[in-house]
């Protein structure tokens, strides 16, 4: 997948999936040492940080120096792997972009890297006054950096305290900061984001690419999810504020979504991502209108099907 001539690959490491800077997790060692094909994830899909904030976030999960968790299961994140899903409430837990800019590893890597970003204030201005900090930012740092550099601009992270559709209306005007410093970005949103409003960003080209989709707030979207059978129980599994499901349940939801940008005339290229949990899924979201795909749960509960993900998605989309 070429983004303004430059290759970016047609299967992504998920936002998270493999921390900041591309390090992975402390059970990935464990991964890579018992799972045939587990590191294919970290040779051969395009890295995507972890969604850093302007500012340092707590969150709901601690982080050490080294930025890993503190709890070696930390209870913000719940695994349902008989169901092939993950709830998660970490709520972008992170040092801000400025200590990670500085660290100098990003601008070290050797292969074209996806940078994610969220700007999380209260209030619109806040919001936007946070993109333009992070836009100048990077590009201050933008010259330093070996590789080609993609900003993904999260804009539904059901984990801040925001309702994520009331952060549909700035984002044009987001786009417009990022374009006026002239860095390329993949919108990532999720099924919830107005089809209407992304057919406009894409008329008007404010992005290079679209990627669907973010987790799946808690309660929403009941015409595909029985939150009740799910969990058994009316309220979210996690004692936090929000929750953001992904995994099998939400695969269906997401291809439909691509279906229905791709009939409303989207023609940007859009990169699917959302459950999808075995080799027949790449050629599902294919089908529906992807040109790349992004793993993330697969990789945390069904490792041993990474190596077939990769294969298939690398034989059918190039």
């Amino acid at each position: 997948m070429k983004i303004n001539g430059t290759e970016f690959g047609v299967i992504c490491a998920a936002s998270g999936t493999l921390n900041f800077f591309g390090e992975g997790w402390w059970y990935h060692f464990w991964y890579k040492l018992l799972v045939p094909g587990f590191k294919r994830l970290y040779d051969e899909c395009t890295f995507i940080s972890k969604t850093t904030t302007i500012d340092p976030r707590a969150g709901n999960m601690p982080l050490k120096e080294n930025l890993q968790p503190k709890a070696l299961m930390p209870d913000c994140i719940k695994l349902y792997p008989l169901k092939g899903v993950v709830f998660n409430s970490v709520g972008l837990s992170g040092p801000g972009a400025q200590h990670l800019f500085q660290a100098n590893i990003w601008q070290k890597m050797e292969r074209p890297i996806v940078i994610s970003f969220m700007a999380v204030g209260k209030t619109m201005a806040i919001r936007m006054e946070e993109t333009r900090r992070f836009a100048a930012m990077f590009f201050q740092y933008s010259e330093l950096f070996r590789s080609p550099v993609l900003i993904q601009f999260n804009k539904s992270c059901p984990n801040t305290g925001h309702d994520t559709t009331e952060l549909e209306p700035e984002t044009i005007q987001e786009l417009e900061i990022f374009k006026l410093f002239k860095i390329p970005v993949d919108l990532k949103v999720n099924v919830l984001f107005s089809t209407d409003l992304l057919k406009i960003i894409s008329d008007q080209k404010l992005c290079e690419i679209i990627t669907v989709s973010n987790t799946i707030p808690y309660g929403t979207c009941e015409k595909y999810i029985n939150w009740k059978k799910l969990f058994g129980r009316t309220d979210s599994p996690l004692k936090y504020e929000g929750g953001g499901l992904s995994g099998k349940v939400i695969f269906p939801i997401v291809t439909d979504k691509i279906r229905e940008m791709r009939a409303a005339g989207i023609t940007l290229p859009i990169k699917g991502g959302g459950g999808i949990m075995r080799p027949r899924d790449v050629q599902t979201m294919h089908d529906a209108g992807a040109e790349a795909i992004e793993i993330a749960t697969v990789a945390m509960i069904r490792p041993w099907r990474v190596r077939g993900i990769v294969k298939k998605a690398e034989k059918l989309f190039k």
